[in-house]
């Protein structure tokens, strides 16, 4: 029997339960292993864990709309099927609700620290959708109302110091950059960093940034924009099939990011469209985005009336000159800014006779500015024709020559390979500038990354084009390749992306022989390292039966002879070693070998991706094996992504979206994922025959259909039937020595897959996380996810060295 001892009031107990008399730093370290839910219910219950679960709760805040049915009479109720001008694309109303919050409670607003501003569809695929996108939406998040709510949260944010914009709503997107750096907004902390991705703003009146004239920002990225002017004359206008989100407008289907499509309304270019798709014209689109807004507001009485009782906002502003938006945006930074980015800019509409080109005109403008503490310079993914430099601009000479030598903090530099130099020399004086210049980022430089044009179907081995424009191009990498990174001594990290051939990321690495490279990353259309799929794919195409695809077809066949006689030769680095460039490629070891040599000791992270050759998964081809084993030497690896082919051909169709809808499903218990069909049971003993005479055979029941691709589904394809794959694969590879380290290896297998239809397809890359052991144990998986999945996406957001 047990004995309840009771407390006396002296007992320390009595004053309170033991959490409430723990220190505020222990009760933060305690929520702070919660998850979301879990901070949620201790925000709800406990008195004690309630502030500090809020402030986790609300340090990060998205604003995202939603897609809402209105229900009418033609509208079938329980399949929720599209019902003509009923269907509100970008309805608003998550983030009125959200603002509305932030509006009447100073205390929660001012734990905010991130804001992000999203549209809830994925963004734009980068090679179909984006060229085509137009992200100024004249239709979206437009009300009155709703920005007169957000002046008023904005005001209680006192303390955001980052503001991420990814596909935000053009009208939103301006009122929260003007919102955020007017010099008269209340705040603790200043705004620091900006992130604008797939949007799309103005700035016709940039006098709320006060007589100093300065945004205050210390980090801005750019990535996926249009290098637009700031007024519609002087825009593209949109060519024939571009187009734009809108409410009311056509249905169209767009990348969902996860190997299929989803459907929305957009408004087409008028120009050359047929008559029957004409209508709804811009005007009935806006009011049908009224419409829906009026809509939105009657079902909010409560804020509707707190916004009506909010003073009308009087604040005179003083006309100042338009500027293009990105330019105006560098020009007030330029006191503050320590980090400047970039990425994937559409600097022309058209790849040819684009007379509204003024890319070079913004860059020459960029390169007379000066940022005092820049130390993050990046220009990337100039890697398409939409998206590449203009012909006069150059890195090292003429253009950015006085820039780079105004900024001698720059720690990490990312650019063009083909734009450090031009391919002919300029004069003696730019040269010896230049060789000074290179002397300095030797002993800064840690971070450096590099990329070209993609190439077809894939990078060669050697490039030995014989046109001028690529003859041109190869002469302005190898200048680079020899007259700067022989010069380096501190790089840890490079990035080599796009159409680099095979022969000039080797030398690369040769040449950076003498810097402490940790990360090293591949990318491009082929596997960087090496073809496993033979000859024009001819080893893929006998493994997979329903392979008709031509993007294979000019792979080149690694020599498997050639490899291994040059393992048998054992080549070493010679001490001290002096580069000599040896560019083409013939019988010698592969390259990650090459990289082993070299950087072996010291690598700790790499990525290996590009799909056109790479290892077959549970499939591997007889190149497999030597152009792998390489990392076998690699004993201080932590990381490594490689990417796989994953055959999904089955039954005389691809299955991609079943898979992929296998993998969604595992994160829905709700869900009604495929059920495997157990096989009948194995046949019982046969009844003894009589000499003499033959039995009557006895009626059966018909055989039980057996479903082979569930069982299929069941042991190839689910996570940990991927996983264990993986690991079988990739661990022989791994050295013993990295494995055993606690926590192992993290393995990254990339696949690219999606739904396939006569015309199109809509392949998304999807990855699984595992962790290999000891033993090429699995120690841990997560995946396989894609890009866009809620938790990668974040951590990807928070994980960006340079922001």
């Amino acid at each position: 029997m047990t004995t309840l001892v009771r407390r006396e009031p002296s007992s320390p107990w009595a004053a309170g339960s033991s959490l409430e008399s723990l220190p505020e730093e222990l009760l933060q370290l305690i929520v702070s292993h919660f998850n979301t839910t879990d901070l949620k219910r201790a925000a709800l219950t406990s008195h004690t864990l309630h502030r500090h679960a809020t402030d986790l709760l609300w340090q990060n805040v998205c604003l995202v709309d939603k897609r809402t049915l209105h229900m009418n009479d033609c509208t079938d109720e329980s399949s929720k099927e599209r019902a003509r001008g009923e269907s509100d694309e970008h309805d608003d109303t998550p983030i009125i609700e959200k603002l509305y919050i932030l509006a009447t409670n100073p205390t929660l607003a001012s734990k905010v620290r991130t804001l992000t501003h999203r549209c809830h569809l994925p963004t734009p695929n980068i090679f179909t959708e984006l060229p085509r996108m137009h992200l100024d939406a004249a239709n979206l998040s437009t009300d009155t109302k709703l920005h007169k709510l957000l002046r008023v949260a904005i005001c209680n944010l006192v303390n955001v110091h980052t503001l991420r914009i990814v596909y935000g709503h053009w009208h939103l997107t301006t009122g929260l950059i003007s919102g955020f750096l007017d010099h008269k907004r209340p705040r603790v902390v200043p705004l620091r960093k900006l992130w604008l991705e797939c949007c799309a703003f103005d700035i016709r009146n940039s006098s709320f940034l006060g007589p100093a004239s300065d945004t205050g920002l210390e980090s801005v990225r750019l990535r996926r924009l249009r290098a637009e002017a700031w007024d519609a004359g002087n825009r593209h206008e949109m060519a024939w099939l571009d187009m734009k989100l809108a409410r009311g407008g056509h249905y169209y289907e767009v990348h969902n990011g996860a190997g299929a499509w989803v459907g929305t309304t957009v408004e087409f270019s008028q120009k050359d469209l047929p008559v029957q798709l004409m209508a709804p014209t811009p005007g009935a689109m806006t009011a049908v985005g009224r419409a829906f807004d009026e809509t939105i507001w009657k079902e909010l009485p409560g804020i509707h009336e707190f916004v009506d009782s909010l003073p009308a906002d009087t604040v005179p502003r003083t006309p100042t000159v338009p500027k293009r938006p990105m330019q105006w945006l560098f020009q007030f930074s330029q006191s503050t800014l320590t980090r400047l980015d970039l990425d994937w800019i559409l600097w022309r509409q058209r790849e040819h006779d684009d007379k509204r080109d003024e890319s070079s005109v913004f860059l020459k403008g960029l390169a007379a500015l000066r940022f005092p503490h820049l130390v993050a310079f990046q220009m990337r993914n100039a890697v398409l024709p939409l998206t590449k430099l203009p012909n006069d601009v150059f890195l090292l000479e003429d253009t950015f020559l006085t820039f780079l030598e105004e900024h001698p903090k720059i720690k990490c530099l990312a650019w063009p390979l083909d734009k450090f130099y031009n391919h002919t020399r300029p004069s003696v004086e730019t040269q010896s500038r230049c060789r000074i210049l290179i002397a300095h980022l030797a002993m800064v430089l840690t971070d450096l990354r590099l990329d070209t044009y993609y190439t077809g179907n894939g990078e060669p081995t050697t490039d030995d084009s014989s046109s001028v424009e690529a003859a041109h191009q190869r002469i302005r990498r190898r200048r680079f390749i020899v007259e700067f990174t022989p010069h380096m001594r501190k790089v840890k990290q490079i990035k080599l992306e796009g159409g680099i051939p095979r022969d000039e990321k080797r030398e690369i690495l040769r040449a950076l022989h003498y810097c402490p490279l940790q990360k090293i990353v591949f990318i491009g259309v082929s596997f960087p390292v090496g073809n496993t799929w033979g000859a024009g794919g001819a080893r893929l195409k006998a493994l997979d039966a329903g392979h008709t695809s031509d993007f294979a077809w000019d792979l080149e066949e690694e020599d498997s002879a050639g490899m291994l006689a040059a393992y048998k030769r054992r080549p070493a680095i010679p001490s001290p070693f002096t580069f000599v460039p040896e560019f083409g490629w013939s019988a010698e070891p592969p390259l990650l070998h090459t990289l082993a040599l070299h950087h072996a000791s010291t690598i700790q992270e790499l990525k290996i991706c590009g799909y056109n050759g790479c290892p077959i998964l549970s499939h591997l081809t007889p190149d497999t094996t030597p152009l792998l084993a390489p990392l076998l030497q690699y004993h201080s690896l932590r990381q490594i992504v490689v990417s796989f082919w994953l055959l999904t051909f089955f039954e005389d169709t691809y299955r991609d979206v079943e898979i992929i809808q296998s993998w969604m499903d595992t994160r829905s218990p709700s869900s009604t994922a495929l059920v495997i069909v157990t096989p009948p049971r194995s046949p019982g003993v046969e009844h003894p025959v009589d000499g003499a005479m033959m039995p009557a055979p006895e009626p059966s029941a018909p055989r039980q259909e057996f479903n082979r691709w569930a069982v299929a589904l069941k042991t190839r394809f689910t996570p940990s039937a991927l996983a264990y794959r993986v690991a079988s694969d990739i661990g022989p590879f791994l050295s013993p020595v990295a494995k055993a380290r606690d926590g192992g290896v993290r393995v990254r297998a990339s696949f690219c897959l999606g739904a396939r239809e006569e015309r199109r397809v809509a392949n998304d890359i999807f990855d699984l996380d595992i962790r290999v052991g000891r033993n090429d144990q699995v120690l841990e998986f997560v995946g396989p996810r894609e890009e866009g999945e809620r938790g990668r996406w974040w951590a990807k957001m928070e994980g960006r060295q340079w922001f």
